[in-house]
């Protein structure tokens, strides 16, 4: 298995077919590949990004922990308390690691990452990683930080 294969839609369904891709966004959404268009949302092939097989293998190592941490949620059993508490505290290893991986995708395309957030809890207004306002001009989520490169 290659790194792109780790990452790598299976299906064509859920794939981004914008004309240009302008930014990435960083987000479980319940596929096999965590790198979505800004814009449509879709799923993007690393390959056709032409990332560099670290920074793939760095994006599915932190995806794979993401992916644990938020099925345990979602299963709301036991876990649930201990996985909400890991996707929502900025210095949780699954966040440093997901904003890092965020940071260096921006490198090739401006990037975001998709911030968990239990929506029984209310709607953010702040960043959950500086407290500032979020920007609440955004087509997917309640709002963006920039100085963050986050989305919530």
């Amino acid at each position: 298995m290659s790194s792109y294969d780790k990452l790598r839609p299976w299906t064509e369904i859920e794939k981004c077919d914008c004309k240009e891709i302008t930014s990435i966004v960083l987000v479980d959404i319940l596929t096999d590949n965590p790198i979505h268009c800004f814009s449509c949302k879709n799923e993007i092939d690393p390959e056709i990004l032409k990332l560099d097989l670290k920074l793939v293998d760095d994006i599915a190592s932190w995806y794979g922990i993401f992916q644990s941490l938020y099925n345990l949620w979602l299963n709301s059993g036991e876990y649930e308390e201990y996985a909400k508490e890991k996707l929502i505290n900025k210095n949780s290893q699954v966040n440093v690691e997901g904003m890092s991986v965020a940071k260096r995708l921006s490198v090739y395309y401006p990037s975001y990452y998709w911030w968990f957030s239990d929506t029984d809890d209310g709607e953010l207004i702040h960043c959950p990683n500086c407290a500032t306002k979020l920007d609440p001009n955004v087509k997917f989520g309640t709002g963006k930080c920039e100085a963050c490169n986050v989305v919530v």
